[in-house]
């Protein structure tokens, strides 16, 4: 009796503790989504910062981006804190001001990425011409591969195969990726994709080309490397000063942010430092 009991009871127990489940996961997925819509930044804050992002080749969520930047700045803030009280303000305006300045910094990483990987691209559709394809073919061999040029190469053929042809889909590349290189690539693959004949030849050339102005800026920036470098340090070096100096003897700090002169001093000393750092990258700066 016990069995056969067990035996009708078992399975509608199952039965009924699967329901529950799923519907705990559906209302768990319904909450999560909602949590994240109320934690979306404002669109006016988000655009910009999705375009730094991007622009800076960092793969995070403009939401994490954002509560990664608050924390730190935070955190700055706590240990000015426990150095000096009137030292926290400052801190953290600092801290505030490094996201912006560090996206702002690397903003041509994802530039440079392009830019790198344009000659090999240029070579495999050199390679899928050899073989019999056409451009139209070895673009979306490019763009299916995956890389650093497969989400521009996605909306050439999109619009390829929308109606509005190869060459102006190429012509528009350019303008909206102003890349070095881009220009020349596009121009290339469209006089390739019109004119057709022995075009292989003619890519693999532009892609040695390309390769070898990276070859030059690379080698520009390995030299310039101990000058910016040197930057690096005559711009720090004052700030580690006033971190040293005001860890050795506090008054040194009371001075410098308890008094208005002092307050002077140090907003005309940040300010000269701002200016004397946006001065020495353009010196040493190397244009791709």
């Amino acid at each position: 009796m016990i069995g056969v009991t067990s035996a009708v009871i078992g399975p509608a127990l199952v039965a009924v503790l699967v329901a529950a489940a799923r519907r705990a996961v559906t209302v768990d997925r319904a909450r999560t989504l909602g949590h994240r819509d109320r934690r979306r930044l404002p669109n006016l804050v988000r655009a910009p910062l999705t375009r730094a992002l991007a622009d800076a080749d960092v793969d995070v969520e403009p939401e994490a981006a954002a509560q990664l930047w608050l924390a730190s700045a935070g955190l700055v803030a706590v240990l000015a804190l426990a150095i000096s009280p009137t030292l926290a303000l400052p801190a953290a305006a600092g801290g505030a001001l490094a996201g912006p300045v560090g996206l702002r910094l690397v903003r041509d990483r994802r530039r440079r990425r392009l830019a790198a990987a344009l000659p090999g691209a240029l070579e495999q559709v050199a390679a899928e011409l050899r073989g019999g394809s056409t451009v139209g073919e070895g673009l979306a061999a490019l763009a299916g591969a995956g890389g650093p040029l497969s989400p521009q190469l996605r909306r050439v053929c999109a619009r390829a195969g929308l109606g509005a042809g190869l060459v102006p889909a190429l012509a528009a590349w350019p303008r909206e990726q102003p890349t070095p290189g881009v220009r020349e690539a596009a121009g290339a693959l469209a006089v390739a994709a019109s004119a057709g004949g022995r075009a292989a030849g003619a890519l693999e050339g532009l892609a040695a080309s390309l390769r070898d102005r990276l070859g030059a800026v690379a080698e520009a920036r390995a030299l310039s490397a101990q000058a910016r470098l040197s930057a690096v340090v005559v711009g720090l070096a004052p700030i580690g000063y006033l971190v040293f100096s005001s860890l050795v003897d506090r008054r040194n700090l009371t001075v410098l942010v308890a008094t208005g002169v002092g307050r002077a001093c140090l907003m005309v000393g940040l300010a000269l430092e701002a200016l004397a750092a946006w001065w020495m990258r353009r010196l040493v700066r190397v244009e791709a």
